[in-house]
């Protein structure tokens, strides 16, 4: 099928919001430095309405967006409600921060915020769920999602926090490690599930991804670029215990962007349906 980029785009940014705001919830925790949990949350908020925007845009008619929020079962309205009730906590935190709360006040908000938050980053991924295209009918594309949420958060954590990092660093370090190991086992599993796929098809094989036309976006764009380079970059920084230099940040969070876009377009070019009637 083609390549919905504003749904990519979307899933990546939504992603991406997720995971920083995990950085600042981590750092509350931590007592890491304010500044840069300002500018996380900046950041979360601003990742999280481009995100928005983007899903608004895929619509051939965004002003009927608000037709679907008539209908509580359908996957558009609960991305809305989950987007609505993270980025309420986002704004909660960013005003308790400039109203100077006290620490404890700050932690519950950020904790509270990141219920709505996982769940978010864990909804994008299961709306692809259907058994229409086989191809996405695994669980593991949610897990997924919320896999790419952490680790390109993460990344983006550290741009914020390079060269100042605090008590959390170590924290934040492990995690990015652990979400990057998580991710490749969730993409390994998606390849394994595409060789098992119910109502085979050539566009939706295993073969095509990894040995057809597919095969460069995967092994350069999924494999080298979005998951060896930042992996290498975290599991460096976790074994020496220093913070990712800023360069290294910087590059590794290029790769985790580019990385995620380069999984989001493969999953679309092989979602094909069992039966296309157009």
């Amino acid at each position: 099928m083609d390549i919905e980029w504003a749904l990519v785009f979307f899933t990546l940014l939504t992603c991406l919001s997720v995971g920083v705001f995990a950085g600042v919830a981590a750092s509350e925790w931590k007592d890491g430095a304010e500044a840069v949990r300002k500018s996380g949350a900046f950041l979360a908020l601003a990742a999280l309405v481009a995100g928005g925007l983007a899903s608004v845009l895929h619509l051939g008619h965004p002003e009927r967006i608000f037709g679907a929020f008539g209908h509580p079962t359908s996957g558009i309205f609960l991305e809305a409600l989950l987007m609505g009730l993270f980025g309420l906590g986002v704004v909660l935190y960013i005003l308790a921060l400039r109203r100077k709360a006290a620490a404890g006040v700050r932690k519950a908000i950020a904790t509270v915020g990141m219920l709505p938050a996982v769940c978010l980053a864990f909804a994008v991924g299961y709306t692809y769920v259907m058994p229409s295209r086989p191809a996405w009918d695994t669980p593991m594309l949610p897990f997924l999602y919320l896999a790419s949420a952490f680790v390109t958060g993460y990344f983006a954590y550290a741009v914020l926090s390079a060269g100042r990092e605090g008590a959390e660093g170590a924290f934040i370090r492990k995690v990015t490690l652990n979400s990057l190991i998580l991710q490749a086992v969730f993409i390994a599993a998606f390849v394994a599930h595409l060789a098992t796929v119910a109502h085979p098809d050539a566009s939706r094989s295993a073969g095509r991804v990894l040995a057809g036309g597919l095969a460069p976006l995967f092994w350069l764009g999924v494999v080298i670029v979005g998951t060896l380079i930042p992996g290498w970059l975290a599991l460096r920084a976790h074994r020496d215990g220093r913070p990712i230099p800023l360069a290294g940040a910087r590059l590794g969070l290029l790769c985790v962007l580019a990385g995620g876009v380069a999984f989001r377009a493969l999953m679309f070019a092989v979602g094909s349906a069992v039966r296309e009637f157009f």
